[in-house]
């Protein structure tokens, strides 16, 4: 079983890699993530706490009480700032962790990472020194995000053998600690001078000419060591992640989400090492058992499943109030509770106005993402209306056709 790292000063160590992550009501992933990057070799992480409600404080102390080198604090203090830094909380709080390490001067590396972003390094083979050593001093590497999709995934799931997923362009990238950043961003910073940013294959970071932080399609493709990016996890906790909000929005739900993925041909899976996964399941067993959390876990998802609550609860006054945009964030989701409101705020609308035609066809093409049963019924009250119509007609047939696709599914 490998040694997760617990903090020891070494003088002699040339790499010394310090992960930084903000966290909001993530108490119950927190132990995990935690683990997952102890166990590829980070030397320290510190973890910031910012609006949080769940009891991630008493989480946070239990795994530093046993693991010194996992520290914490709060990021509220930003709260203090001018309305307008409210919304920067996440780069003020980079900055400022990245500066720490440079004055503590004992790091060589920096990397920032989200609760739901895992580093996989080679099927869990390699340790993140070992990656570091295979590149030039001082370089920045970019590892790109493999979005999970797993929608049939049970809720508070770990790891599993095979990630599966779809590849994005987008990174988040690993910093030499005295590098000069110019501006932080999500996924590359701004750098002060000219700098190689490389991707784990050795080819140069070639940014797409509209989107600065994102890979062109030339050199975007799956590496041996990439961020398997759990944005979504089972479709019960993505419902519940929704409502989590984001920073400097008063809009209740997450509005920058665009519906839970669904698999395609361009899908990707990853087997990892089959003995190193046995190592890893065994090694997360022992830390659980080691920090004695169970209550504060079950604490934690119960917290989880009181916003899923609050979510579904939620839901009837945000159709009334931003259809559209509910309609983007709840796409691909199947869960019954969901379907069922939204099913119900379409019947309403088309109660109001049954014989316009624009409008059932546009609520047919939003059932379709969620119930491909609705969508048929919509499309047919259209039908009814307008019985020759082209559109309506060539509709109902990809509807019907889509329909059977699922069924032999």
């Amino acid at each position: 079983m490998r040694d997760l790292k617990v903090f020891k000063n070494d003088q002699n160590s040339v790499l010394k890699v310090k992960l930084v992550a903000i966290a909001k009501d993530e108490a119950a992933y927190i132990p995990e993530w935690v683990h997952h990057h102890l166990f590829v070799g980070f030397d320290e992480i510190e973890i910031f706490i910012n609006r949080t409600s769940d009891n991630s404080e008493q989480v946070l102390n239990a795994i530093n009480a046993q693991y010194p080198n996992v520290t914490w604090d709060y990021a509220d203090w930003i709260d203090s700032c001018p309305l307008e830094a409210h919304k920067h909380i996440q780069f003020i709080t980079y900055a400022n962790a990245k500066y720490q390490c440079q004055k503590e001067g004992k790091y060589s590396h920096i990397f920032f990472l989200d609760i739901d972003e895992f580093l996989i390094l080679d099927e869990l083979t390699t340790s993140i020194h070992d990656l570091i050593k295979r590149f030039p001093a001082d370089t920045p590497i970019a590892f790109e995000w493999l979005n999970d999709c797993t929608p049939m995934a049970e809720a508070f799931s770990k790891i599993p053998p095979t990630l599966t997923g779809n590849l994005s362009p987008l990174v988040k990238t690993l910093l030499p600690v005295d590098i000069e950043i110019k501006e932080f961003r999500h996924h590359l910073p701004l750098f002060k001078e000219q700098v190689n940013t490389m991707l784990v294959d050795h080819s140069l970071f070639k940014s797409q000419e509209k989107v600065k932080q994102a890979l062109d399609s030339s050199v975007n493709s799956l590496k041996t060591s990439f961020i398997y990016h759990r944005a979504h996890r089972s479709q019960y906790e993505y419902v519940s992640l929704l409502y989590r909000g984001r920073p400097g929005d008063t809009f209740a739900y997450k509005s920058n989400r665009r519906g839970y993925p669904q698999l395609t041909r361009k899908s990707c899976s990853v087997k990892l090492n089959e003995k190193a996964y046995f190592e890893y399941q065994s090694s997360f067993k022992s830390f659980v058992n080691v920090l004695a959390i169970n209550e504060l876990s079950a604490g934690a998802e119960q917290y989880v499943c009181e916003r899923y609550k609050a979510s579904i609860d939620n839901l009837h006054k945000h159709l009334l109030q931003d259809y559209p945009l509910m309609v983007r964030l709840f796409s691909g989701v199947f869960d019954e509770q969901v379907t069922s409101a939204f099913k119900s705020h379409r019947a309403e609308l088309i109660k109001a106005d049954p014989e316009n035609i624009e409008l059932l066809i546009n609520l047919s093409n939003d059932a379709q993402k969620q119930d491909i049963d609705e969508a048929i019924e919509i499309i047919l009250l259209a039908k009814k209306n307008r019985p020759k119509g082209p559109l309506i007609n060539k509709k109902l047939k990809q509807f019907l056709q889509f329909q059977q696709e699922s069924v032999r599914k």
